[in-house]
């Protein structure tokens, strides 16, 4: 696998990281239907773990290829 990552290979491959490690669906998923409990004190860790998770993908979005393919194998293992 020498090839490069498409754009959409490199969006779907750093999506699948970051729902493999942060769950990030289900926190979009309360963001968008509970708006008011998302940023209510009672969850500020969950809060803290999205900005953790939006900050990995930034580091992602900057990985080469062959960083994001060993990432990748790593969580699919």
């Amino acid at each position: 696998m020498n090839r490069n990552l498409t754009l959409r290979e490199r969006h779907r491959t750093i999506g699948a990281i970051l729902e493999a490690r942060y769950s990030v669906h289900a926190f979009e998923e309360v963001r968008r239907q509970n708006a008011e409990f998302w940023r209510s004190p009672r969850n500020h860790t969950a809060r803290g773990l999205y900005g953790l998770a939006m900050r990995e993908k930034q580091r992602l979005a900057a990985a080469s290829d062959m960083q994001l393919r060993a990432e990748i194998a790593a969580v699919s293992a």
